[in-house]
């Protein structure tokens, strides 16, 4: 495996693991908490543009490894079902269709000379638009995307931890 693959990865989860030890993404989280005045469809479209934008100048094990800490604080702080979230955003990650930079793949085909960015815009905005549609319609009832579940709530499992730690 070349060098720069594995740094790349490497820095990736170092910073995902450096914003989850500082707090950072807490802070980030709590930042977004007023996003709860929005439907949580359109949070979750918004966050996924956000996240397919951050992924054409990051690479995608980067741009998830570090924005899916942020989401499920987010999700915590405004009592939304991290799921709602945070499946949306990782597939988003996977969009990396408008500059060649994104991905080697991107360098390859834009070498040609043929492709515009143009068309990545349109393939962005038809991938985030499929998530979306699926995420509120079937996904909405297999993952039971509703109700904010027991295991997501920090306080609840910080509380159960101490108990266990006691015990």
């Amino acid at each position: 495996m070349p060098w720069d693959i594995v740094l790349l990865l490497g820095g990736g989860f170092a910073l995902a693991a450096g914003s989850e030890e500082s707090g950072l993404s807490l802070w980030l989280g709590a930042q977004m908490s007023p996003l709860h005045s929005l439907p949580p469809s359109l949070i979750s479209f918004l966050l996924c543009l956000l996240v397919a934008a951050f992924t054409e100048c990051a690479s995608n094990v980067a741009t998830a490894t570090m924005f899916l800490p942020i989401l499920a604080s987010m999700s915590q702080s405004i009592g939304l079902n991290p799921l709602y979230v945070m499946i949306p955003c990782t597939l988003s990650a996977s969009f990396a269709f408008m500059l060649p930079v994104a991905t080697p793949p991107n360098a390859i085909a834009f070498s040609y000379g043929s492709l515009k960015a143009k068309a990545g815009v349109v393939m962005n905005v038809i991938g985030i638009s499929c998530i979306s549609l699926a995420t509120n319609s079937w996904g909405y009832v297999i993952f039971g995307l509703d109700s904010f579940p027991s295991w997501a709530n920090a306080t609840a499992n910080a509380t159960a931890t101490r108990r266990l730690d006691f015990a």
